[in-house]
């Protein structure tokens, strides 16, 4: 039994957890009512205020209790209470915790209102017009994984994009690796030229960082050094990472995937779209399955377009530039 000072205070301090956690249940729910569907973790966090009431009012059985069995029974069932309320309450923290992980920045303020509800394709594409269902900066915004396949010209594609990028105003950094970095460097030179665009190479021979003719060369052991080159970049441009089934096969698996992780979530908190580019039967389904899960959009890549099969409507950015593009003073047959 407790003396009837330590009672009082017993009483205040029970008091105190009552209304704390009442006010907390109620504030909790109407957060989740007045975001509708919002995220679940609101109901969670709703949940666990009413569990750590209940573990306030329980000791005070306990405290007056002079049955011996009765005190073991509550205790034992304190132990039970708290290994409930602490599991759900870690529940809430994984789901927001996913959410930095798996959402871009910016769209993090409609998860945790709008919840894991998505709109239908068509009312996505509705804010559209008809002049832009061609704008590739809406098409593959935030980011896109473009799978492609052996026989298809993949390189075709990288310059559509950068040529489609700087028609839209868009600054471009492309990573690539030799020899496409010279096949790139002569077709879209003007654009570095104008300051339209960076090259940087991936290299396995190089063993420190250096710039050579124009393009930046990035050994591939010093592969987080991308972030430093890339720390600058305004918002609005895009980088296209062009060679993730080089990375796979010779960095590995865990490698590949921490940095595209990475990549992911730095651009998307600095609004710069990235584009991702890998050879989807070079590598198992799994592992391209699991870099997939990375990005916003996937696409895939065929002769004469890029289709976007996840993200939204299916949608086709078809080629028109290509090898045309800023070639007027060549003989094209």
């Amino acid at each position: 039994m407790l003396s009837p000072d330590l009672t009082i205070l017993h009483i205040l301090f029970i008091s105190i957890s009552l209304l704390g956690g009442m006010a907390a249940t109620y504030f909790w729910i109407k957060v989740y009512e007045d975001t509708k569907r919002g995220s679940i973790a609101w109901l969670l966090l709703a949940l666990t205020a009413i569990f750590l009431i209940t573990t306030a009012i329980f000791p005070s059985f306990a405290v007056g209790a002079t049955d011996q069995n009765l005190v073991d029974t509550i205790l034992l069932f304190l132990g039970f209470w708290s290994a409930v309320y602490t599991s759900i309450f870690a529940a809430a923290g994984f789901l927001m915790f996913k959410a930095f992980k798996t959402i871009p920045r910016q769209n993090l303020g409609d998860f945790l209102i709008e919840g894991m509800v998505f709109r239908k394709p068509e009312q996505k594409i509705e804010k559209y017009n008809s002049n832009d269902t061609e704008n590739i900066s809406k098409l593959l915004e935030w980011s896109t994984l473009i799978e492609y396949t052996p026989r298809t010209r993949y390189e075709d594609s990288v310059i559509e994009m950068c040529l489609r990028f700087y028609g839209e105003t868009m600054n471009v950094v492309l990573v690539s690796t030799e020899p496409r970095t010279s096949l790139y460097k002569n077709r879209l030179g003007e654009l570095v030229d104008i300051g339209a665009m960076k090259f940087i190479e991936l290299s396995s021979t190089e063993e420190k960082l250096m710039e050579k003719d124009g393009i930046i060369i990035l050994p591939k052991n010093e592969l987080d050094s991308l972030f430093d080159l890339t720390s600058k970049l305004p918002a609005g441009c895009a980088l296209i990472f062009e060679p993730f089934s080089d990375l796979l096969l010779t960095e590995g698996e865990d490698t590949t995937y921490t940095f595209a992780s990475r990549m992911v979530e730095k651009f998307a908190s600095k609004d710069i779209l990235l584009v991702g580019l890998i050879n989807n039967l070079a590598h198992p389904k799994d592992i391209v399955s699991r870099l997939e899960g990375l990005f916003v959009n996937i696409a895939e890549e065929s002769d004469n377009s890029i289709k976007v099969v996840k993200g939204g409507k299916e949608e086709f950015i078809r080629f028109y530039a290509g090898k045309r593009f800023f070639l007027e003073n060549e003989a094209v047959d």
